[in-house]
C-alpha cells in the first residue's frame, strides 16, 4: 500500500512540475507572439512529455546498473500515447473539437503513423538497440526542424495572454524542472516495487497508471486551450505529444541503455494505437463533426477495454 502511494505521490510531482513548466512557457511564446500551432506541436508537447522523458531517462539509467525497466520505459511511452488520444480526447470530446483544415490531414497522418511505423519496425526483433534509438532521436530532430519551417496558417485568434515576467517564467521553468527530476525517481522506484507486490509487470503498470498519470497534464492543457477557444493549441499538443512519445522517448531510453521489446506490445499496444490515431485523424479531419460526444464515447470505450486487458496480461 505504501508504494502505491508513493507512486501516487510521483505522479502528483510530475504532474505539478509540466503544469508550473507549461504555464510559464505559454507565457514566452504568447510574449514572442509564437502561433498555437507552433505552441501546441512544438511547446507544449515537450513540456507535457517531459514526465516520460525523465522516466525514461531515469529507467534507462537503472537499467544500466543490472536492473531491466525497459517495460516501465515502453510502456509509459506506449501507454501515454493511447491515453493521450484515446482518454483526453474522450474526455475532452464532451466539451467539443471542431473539425480541422483537411489540408493538415496528410502532413500529420505522415507525422503520427511515421513515427509508429519506425518504433514497429525496431521493435519487431524484440529489442531496440543503442544505435536504433540514435535514430529514433534523429528522425524527431528532423520532425522538429520541419515544424520549425513549416508555415503556419493557423487563423485561429489568440487570447491576449496574461504574461508573468520574464525573469519568473525563467524562474518557473527551472522550478518545473526540478520538480520532474525529483517526481521522475519516486515514480520509477514506487512503480518497480508496487508492480513486484501485486505481482503485475513493469508493462502492465506503467502502460496504465503511468500511462494515465503521464497523460494529465495534455488533459489539462487541452480542457484550459478549449475554455479558451484555442482548440488548435489543444489538438497540436496532443499530436505533437504522439510524435515525441513514438519517437524521443523510447529512443532516449534505447540510447542510453538497449530497451527489451515484450511481443505483447508488437500485438496489442501498438495495434491499439494504430487504431486510435486513425479514428482521430478521421473524426478532426475528414469528418464535419470534429470530436463530439458520440466520437468521445467511442474512444473512452477502446481507452477503457485496453486497459483492462493491458492489467491482466
Amino acid at each position: 500500500m505504501l508504494d502505491f502511494f508513493l507512486l501516487i505521490c510521483g505522479l502528483a510531482g510530475l504532474w505539478l512540475g509540466s503544469e508550473v513548466l507549461i504555464r510559464a512557457a505559454i507565457s514566452l511564446t504568447d510574449h514572442f507572439n509564437v502561433s498555437d500551432a507552433v505552441i501546441g506541436m512544438l511547446v507544449l508537447a515537450i513540456g507535457t512529455d517531459l514526465p516520460e522523458l525523465f522516466i525514461a531517462f531515469d529507467a534507462s539509467f537503472r537499467s544500466l546498473a543490472g536492473e531491466d525497466l525497459s517495460g516501465i520505459i515502453i510502456g509509459s511511452a506506449v501507454g501515454s500515447s493511447i491515453g493521450q488520444l484515446a482518454l483526453v480526447f474522450g474526455i475532452t470530446g464532451f466539451i467539443g473539437f471542431s473539425s480541422r483544415p483537411w489540408r493538415l490531414a496528410l502532413r500529420n497522418s505522415i507525422f503520427l503513423f511515421g513515427a509508429m511505423i519506425l518504433l514497429l519496425v525496431f521493435s519487431l526483433d524484440g529489442l531496440i538497440s543503442r544505435s536504433e534509438g540514435w535514430w529514433l532521436i534523429g528522425t524527431y530532430c528532423a520532425y522538429l526542424s520541419t515544424m520549425v519551417f513549416w508555415k503556419s496558417t493557423n487563423g485561429e485568434p489568440a487570447d491576449e495572454a496574461a504574461e508573468m515576467p520574464m525573469v519568473k517564467a525563467v524562474a518557473y521553468i527551472l522550478a518545473g524542472l526540478a520538480i520532474l527530476l525529483l517526481a521522475a525517481e519516486l515514480t520509477v522506484v514506487s512503480a518497480t516495487d508496487f508492480a513486484a507486490s501485486v505481482g503485475l509487470s513493469n508493462l502492465g503498470v506503467s502502460a496504465v497508471i503511468i500511462g494515465l498519470g503521464s497523460s494529465l497534464p495534455e488533459l489539462s492543457v487541452s480542457i484550459i486551450a478549449l475554455t479558451k477557444n484555442r482548440g488548435g493549441l489543444s489538438v497540436g499538443n496532443l499530436l505533437g505529444s504522439n510524435v515525441l512519445d513514438s519517437l524521443l522517448v523510447p529512443g532516449l531510453g534505447a540510447a542510453i541503455s538497449p530497451l527489451v521489446i515484450p511481443v505483447s506490445v508488437l500485438w496489442l499496444d501498438l495495434p491499439v494505437l494504430a487504431l486510435v490515431t486513425l479514428l482521430v485523424i478521421v473524426f478532426l479531419y475528414f469528418s464535419p463533426r470534429g470530436v463530439q460526444k458520440i466520437e468521445a464515447s467511442l474512444l473512452l470505450v477502446i481507452y477503457t477495454s485496453y486497459a483492462l486487458v493491458r492489467v491482466v496480461l
